[in-house]
C-alpha cells in the first residue's frame, strides 16, 4: 500500500474534542499514540505497512496538534482517560494499540483499564520513572525547560526552528551543555517547530513540577495488563528515556510481556529504525490475530 487516505473528525471525549485521523477500512482497529509534544503525524513513516492489515485511528492528545485544550491538567492518568473514553465511544470490537513515549505509557494505562477491550498493545520506549521521580537526574527536566518556551508561539515554523535550533540545555549527568539543533537535523527541527506551534504551554507543567506520573502507578498498571505486550526499548546511551532498571522491572511484573532491545537507538525509533521497528512490530500483531 503505497497511499494511505484519511478521514479527519473531531470526536468528544469529557469536556473537550480529540482531533482524529483514521482510515477506512474492516481490518481490526490500531489506536497510534503520540509522545508528548508531538502530533499524529509523527506516525507517518510507518503507517502504510500497518494499514495493510489495520483500520488505523490517530490520535492528537489533548492540548496537542488540533485537539481542544484542557483546563483539567496535562497528567498521563489524564490521557489515558481520554483514551479509554474515545475507544468506547468509537470503535466496536477488540482494539490494538501503538504508543510511544507518553502514548506507550497510555496504551499501558488504557490497556490495564479496558482489559478483554485490548487486543494487544505496543509500548516504544516509555519513559517511566525517568520522566517521573527521576526526572531531575536526567537531561529531560532541562530540554523541557528550554522547549517550554516555544509552546504555542505565533511565529513562522521557520523562525521557531531556527530558535529552537540554537537552544540550549543541560545534561546533569554529563555536567555538559547541548545545543538542541545538534541533535536532530534541520528537517526535524521544522517538525518540531510545527508541532510545539500547536501545543498548548501547560502541557509542560506536571513535567516540570515533578507530578506527570501523579495517579500512574507503575506497578499496578503493568500488573494488571491482561493482553500481550510488545516493549521496544531504545539505548539510553543513544538518547533512549527507558531505562534496564525500569524495564526490568516491569518484566518481573508480567510474565505476558515481551521486551527487544534496539542496540544504538535513539528515543525516536519510527524515525530512526524504521525497517528494523516495523520487522519487529508487524509479527508480534500478527501473532496475536
Amino acid at each position: 500500500m503505497d497511499y494511505v487516505e484519511f478521514v479527519y473528525s473531531k470526536v468528544p471525549v469529557g469536556a473537550i474534542s480529540l482531533n482524529i485521523a483514521e482510515t477506512t477500512s474492516s481490518e481490526p482497529t490500531l489506536v497510534m499514540l503520540h509522545g508528548v509534544t508531538r502530533k499524529w503525524q509523527t506516525f507517518l513513516p510507518i503507517v502504510a505497512p500497518l494499514a495493510l492489515r489495520h483500520r488505523l485511528l490517530m490520535v492528537d492528545f489533548r492540548g496537542h496538534g488540533l485537539s481542544d485544550r484542557a483546563t483539567d491538567g496535562y497528567l498521563v492518568a489524564n490521557y489515558i482517560d481520554d483514551v479509554c473514553e474515545l475507544i468506547c465511544k468509537h470503535v466496536d470490537g477488540p482494539v490494538f494499540l501503538y504508543g510511544h513515549s507518553l502514548g506507550a505509557m497510555t496504551a499501558a494505562g488504557v490497556a490495564a483499564k479496558l482489559h478483554d477491550t485490548v487486543a494487544a498493545i505496543v509500548m516504544e520506549d516509555p519513559p517511566l520513572h525517568a520522566m517521573g521521580q527521576r526526572i531531575s537526574d536526567t537531561s529531560m527536566l532541562n530540554y523541557f525547560t528550554a522547549v517550554s518556551a516555544f509552546a504555542g508561539s505565533t511565529d513562522s515554523v521557520a523562525s521557531i526552528a531556527k530558535d529552537l535550533g540554537d537552544a540550549q540545555f543541560l545534561d546533569p549527568v554529563k555536567s555538559l551543555r547541548h545545543r538542541i539543533g545538534a541533535t536532530r537535523d534541520g528537517a526535524q527541527l521544522r517538525f518540531a517547530a510545527s508541532c510545539l506551534q500547536k501545543l498548548d504551554p501547560n502541557v509542560f507543567g506536571p513535567m516540570l513540577n515533578g507530578n506527570w506520573l501523579e495517579g500512574f502507578d507503575v506497578d499496578k498498571v503493568f500488573s494488571n495488563l491482561k493482553c500481550p505486550a510488545l516493549l521496544l526499548q531504545a539505548d539510553v546511551a543513544a538518547g533512549g528515556m527507558l531505562t534496564n532498571d525500569d524495564a526490568d522491572h516491569v518484566l518481573a511484573l508480567n510474565a505476558d510481556l515481551v521486551r527487544v532491545r534496539f542496540e544504538g537507538v535513539a528515543h525516536g525509533m519510527h524515525w530512526t529504525a524504521t525497517p528494523r521497528l516495523l520487522n519487529t512490530v508487524l509479527p508480534f500483531l500478527e501473532s496475536v490475530r
